[in-house]
């Protein structure tokens, strides 16, 4: 382990210390949604997964030490992540169904879309360009603010990269929830599953988790609240999501 960590980088061990996430003391570093969506999302037997703007590749390392063996790709537009996931891949040793790829998805849709994806999901960047505070540190620029993928331009390559009847799995504002089904309506992406997220009781929702259906009828299904805290403790459901035990 020594040999992959660096002296800018920490070694986050989780679940039942069955998972451990090397990742930049500086710099954007995975929070608690990515594993609130890589626990929301379902992928059946055969059927290839696609994690766009992986980061660190917490959401397909997660995935695969929590017993999926599907192939999984996931593409990172940051040459520092991705190297980041690309020692993660290793040290869980999953380097057999997992992989991932340094790129900008705009740039390489035309060629990934010859061989559509069953299940896309992404956790993309929350606040719109131009608005907030803005963060002076460029990895965290990236991940946080639409700089470089914005709703329209995510939809777009999901649509592009899905089969049909594929499912696309995210997490997102719930203040921006009209926006992303919105856009994801204009490329025939249908809201299938909606399950609202909130910090804790009595206070308002502050995410939402949602599958769309591509080229999906209608009827969506509400599911029941997640609530993430129980005063200052996880809440027991997400504290599961933290182990690997049946």
């Amino acid at each position: 382990m020594r040999d992959f960590v660096e002296n800018d980088e920490t070694a986050d061990v989780l679940c039942d210390e069955q998972l451990t996430i090397i990742q930049k003391k500086r710099g954007y570093r995975f929070s608690i949604d990515a594993i609130l969506l890589a626990s929301f999302v379902r992928v059946r037997k055969h059927e290839r997964l696609l994690d766009i703007g992986s980061g660190c590749g917490i959401i397909p390392i997660y995935m695969a030490k929590k017993g999926y063996m599907n192939d999984m790709t996931g593409i990172e537009l940051q040459k520092t992540l991705f190297d980041t996931a690309q020692k993660n891949r290793v040290i869980n040793h999953c380097e057999d169904h997992v992989r991932f790829i340094n790129a900008d998805i705009t740039d390489v849709l035309e060629d990934m879309k010859k061989d559509p994806f069953q299940v896309i999901v992404a956790n993309p960047p929350y606040t719109k360009r131009h608005s907030g505070r803005i963060c002076p540190e460029e990895s965290r620029l990236l991940a946080r603010y639409e700089e470089k993928l914005d709703i329209e331009s995510l939809t777009t390559a999901v649509s592009k990269l899905l089969s049909k009847k594929g499912r696309f799995y995210t997490i997102y504002p719930a203040r921006r929830l009209a926006e992303l089904v919105t856009a994801a309506q204009a490329k025939k992406l249908t809201l299938k599953k909606l399950r609202v997220v909130y910090p804790r009781q009595a206070e308002e929702a502050n995410l939402i988790l949602a599958e769309f259906l591509k080229e999906g009828g209608p009827g969506v299904a509400i599911e029941k609240p997640l609530y993430v805290y129980n005063g200052s403790a996880l809440s027991d459901e997400v504290k599961k999501y933290y182990s690997f035990e049946d």
